[in-house]
């Protein structure tokens, strides 16, 4: 009897102990989806302009006033053809002068030479001083001195004349002036605009999301010119640029064209890109799975066993309402609504249980 009594006790006592209250409140209702594969090779196509790797602002070597403009714009140039004369009557009397100087030592040079020969065949006879043989011996080597500082001289002076003439460094098109005739101008001044037309490249700008792609990208591209009168051209990425402004959230890329196409530098074409094979798997989400933070990153939330685990994605762009992201799972459930009120470990609630099971 004692034992029943105590049975029943502790019966009561931990029925007493349930809280009524404290059954499992229903969890945030969401709708979930499987997310849908990327392809495994993708394409991107991006538009630029071509340039040429060889473009340069010209700028006179001397100061001085303009006196010939020897071409215009548009006009194509050779390598060391004449482009513009500064006016250089004060550097044309300057080396003339050191012409003149320079004679004059070699006047010198002869003389000290003579007069040491004379020392020299009357010392063999023993009727002049050997210290007046060796006082004709410095003046020989002074005379030699001084007539190598004149030719020195001498080259400078001409030097600067011919600094009067500024040449085309390379062959390619004159596209920019900036000076006229009577004009004074600083070495620090560019007056001419010359572009080659070799060597010619497709650079366009790569999203900060695809830049490690193409540190592995080796395979041809496709240039489509926008002109649509230039056929498809093949290019190879030539070179890419591990650097960006301080703005940017993209990078530079010269993809190299061929040496046989016409395309001139200033046209804009699109290039499209094959992704190489991809090392984390992407998919597809709806727009609404995806749960921005405030620092610029997303995150997705997986569901599991009536739980909801935040993930971390990367972005890598969006289409329509679809968004493709890397670090997501395929096979597993993803939440598509409700995402806004979701935590990691919150309870959910699966509408759309049934649509999944189908």
């Amino acid at each position: 009897m004692y034992g029943c009594v105590k049975y029943l006790i502790i019966l009561f006592a931990t029925a007493g102990m349930v809280n009524p209250t404290s059954a499992q409140e229903p969890g945030v209702e969401v709708s979930v989806a499987y997310p849908v594969p990327g392809q495994k090779y993708q394409s991107i196509t991006l538009s630029g302009a071509v340039s040429s790797a060889r473009d340069a602002l010209l700028a006179p070597l001397q100061a001085g006033v303009v006196e010939q403009l020897l071409v215009e714009v548009g006009d194509h140039v050779t390598r060391g053809q004449p482009l513009l004369i500064l006016d250089s009557e004060l550097a044309r009397l300057a080396a003339q002068q050191a012409e003149a100087e320079l004679a004059v030592g070699n006047v010198a040079l002869n003389e000290a030479e003579r007069l040491l020969n004379e020392v020299d065949a009357l010392s063999q006879q023993q009727l002049a001083a050997k210290t007046l043989f060796q006082q004709r011996e410095a003046q020989v080597a002074n005379a030699k001195a001084e007539l190598a500082r004149l030719k020195a001289t001498l080259a400078l002076r001409q030097e600067i004349v011919a600094r009067h003439t500024l040449r085309a460094p390379f062959d390619g098109v004159i596209y920019q002036r900036d000076v006229d005739v009577g004009e004074w101008v600083e070495p620090t001044s560019a007056v001419l605009g010359l572009v080659s037309q070799q060597n010619k490249r497709l650079t366009i700008e790569v999203p900060q999301e695809y830049y490690a792609y193409f540190t592995h990208l080796n395979g041809a591209i496709s240039i489509h010119p926008d002109t649509g009168m230039h056929d498809t051209l093949t290019g190879k990425l030539e070179r890419l640029v591990a650097a960006s402004g301080s703005q940017g959230r993209s990078f530079t890329a010269h993809v190299a064209l061929p040496d046989t196409s016409d395309l001139l530098v200033g046209m804009s074409a699109e290039a499209e890109i094959m992704l190489p094979e991809l090392e984390n798997k992407q998919v597809w989400l709806p727009a609404s799975a995806i749960k921005q933070h405030p620092d610029g990153g997303a995150s997705v939330f997986a569901i599991n066993n009536g739980k909801a685990i935040r993930e971390l994605v990367a972005i890598i762009r969006q289409q329509g309402d679809a968004v493709l992201v890397a670090h997501a799972r395929e096979g597993q459930l993803y939440a598509i609504s409700g995402v806004s009120r979701l935590f990691n470990q919150a309870s959910v609630t699966i509408s759309n249980r049934s649509e999944i099971n189908d």
